[in-house]
């Protein structure tokens, strides 16, 4: 009877173990894994906005994983807003913020994270990072899709 109850309390300690070091870490259970078709995927802004800019985004998989983000803006003559010196000084002045450092924060955070809606918001871009998230979505609609 002793051996008996000895061997259903070691399964039962077994069993118990197992279960609580069979479940995802809080890391994995954040992370999406979405599988999307290698290529490379591009969306663009359908208007440019009160300021005169509007957003592109392109995204390349390799793998199934989103594996480079490259994300910026441009105005109506073409001129690309990472390359306009005059703007970034003017932003950093009036918003203290380095808007190039932003672009590049959220490029790594969707590569990292591999799903635009966990996306961290750039304190200080909101705006750049919604339009940041809204076409890295429609450009991976693409990248489901094919």
């Amino acid at each position: 009877m002793k051996k008996l109850l000895s061997v259903g309390l070691i399964v039962l300690l077994t069993v118990a173990l197992l279960t609580a070091c069979g479940g995802a870490t809080k890391q994995e259970q954040g992370t999406k894994t979405a599988a999307y078709k290698d290529g490379v995927y591009k969306a663009e802004e359908s208007q440019f906005d009160d300021h005169g800019w509007k957003g592109q985004i392109e995204i390349k998989v390799e793998g199934g994983k989103i594996t480079e983000v490259k994300y910026d803006e441009v105005n109506q003559e073409g001129k690309k807003k990472s390359e306009d010196t005059e703007y970034h000084k003017r932003f950093k002045e009036q918003k203290n913020v380095d808007l190039l450092k932003a672009y590049e924060t959220l490029e790594k955070d969707l590569v990292e994270k591999q799903d635009p809606d966990a996306v961290d918001t750039y304190t200080g871009a909101t705006g750049t990072t919604t339009k940041f998230k809204t076409l890295a979505k429609e450009a991976l609609k693409e990248a489901q899709s094919k």
